[in-house]
């Protein structure tokens, strides 16, 4: 082989070697790479609102934030509908053990709370929890809806820089209130009904007739009921008819019971046969809260069987 076609050969085995170590050193380049960048997509910090997605009565939110690192300060706006949630609390969070006092916190307006928080200057908060707790109370009627929505926010390190996070709302619906005649299936000489509530929110007063079939039972006395510690009074009853009986009950003003509970206890007395039954029916019935609005609610009937 001539000495110029050597050369040429020997220049092409070159070429092809520089390319190799080339895409060598890309992909180890790019190996290389690949665990950093998983690593800070695994530090990103994230903040959302953590609540209940249906809710009654009083509820808890948390402002729950992840991965984060010398958190100092911070702050945000929290939204909502004040028609149907209103906050009545905001508690300091907690991050791996580290309390997050809450330095102050306000209305902005009726729609939104201002919380502030702060450590100890140069003291730093690190991992995972929650920036604050926030206390709720139900305003709304059953399958009302409310975003929860953070805004204006903002988190800052120990040497006063900002924080770089992603930010997530939440939204709450409110749960059905729930009336329903509680008694035992099989019945003898003397029993008792409870007509039960379940998630009532600022119940003030209402009404209800009671139907039932007298030849098998019949209604001989009604007492008050209770809701979560709460005594709802009987304002009257009597018999609206041989067959029925008309209840109603009444708080004192602007007091309103939230929770689960009984509207009223009535005992009866078995006058029928062995065998026979009787419904036991809720109609014209009402429930009104403190702002004399009325309560939406289903209504449940019950049955008894003489045994």
């Amino acid at each position: 082989m001539k000495m110029e076609e050597k050369e040429k050969e020997i220049g092409k085995s070159s070429a092809r070697i520089a390319v190799l170590l080339a895409l060598i050193a890309i992909v180890v380049a790019a190996f290389t790479v690949l665990p950093v960048l998983v690593s800070a997509a695994q530090e990103e910090v994230e903040v959302r609102v953590n609540a209940p997605e249906y809710v009654a009565g009083t509820f808890n939110a948390t402002i729950d934030v992840d991965n984060v690192t010398d958190l100092n300060s911070g702050q945000f706006d929290l939204s909502f509908n004040s028609s149907v949630v209103n906050v009545t609390d905001v508690k300091e969070g907690e991050i791996d053990g580290v309390a997050v006092p809450i330095f102050m916190w306000h209305f902005f307006d009726s729609d939104t709370v201002r919380v502030l928080i702060s450590m100890p200057m140069d003291v730093g908060a690190n991992g995972s929890g929650s920036l604050a707790e926030i206390e709720f109370e139900v305003k709304g009627n059953s399958g009302e809806k409310s975003t929860l929505n953070i805004s204006n926010e903002m988190l800052v390190d120990t040497k006063a820089k900002k924080i770089d996070a992603d930010w997530y709302d939440d939204e709450v619906t409110v749960l059905g209130t729930k009336v329903s005649v509680n008694a035992p299936t099989y019945v003898a000489e003397t029993f008792n009904v409870s007509i039960d509530v379940a998630n009532v929110t600022d119940l003030n007063s209402g009404q209800f007739d009671l139907s039932f079939n007298s030849s098998v039972v019949n209604v001989t006395e009604v007492k008050e009921g209770e809701i979560d510690g709460v005594a709802v009074p009987i304002f009257m009853w009597n018999f609206f008819d041989a067959d029925t009986v008309r209840v109603l009950i009444c708080m004192p003003m602007d007091v309103g019971a939230n929770g689960s509970g009984s509207l009223a206890e009535i005992e009866f007395e078995v006058k029928g046969n062995s065998g026979e039954k009787s419904t036991l029916d809720l109609s014209n019935r009402q429930l009104v809260n403190t702002k004399a609005k009325k309560i939406d609610a289903d209504w449940y009937e019950g049955e008894v069987t003489v045994l």
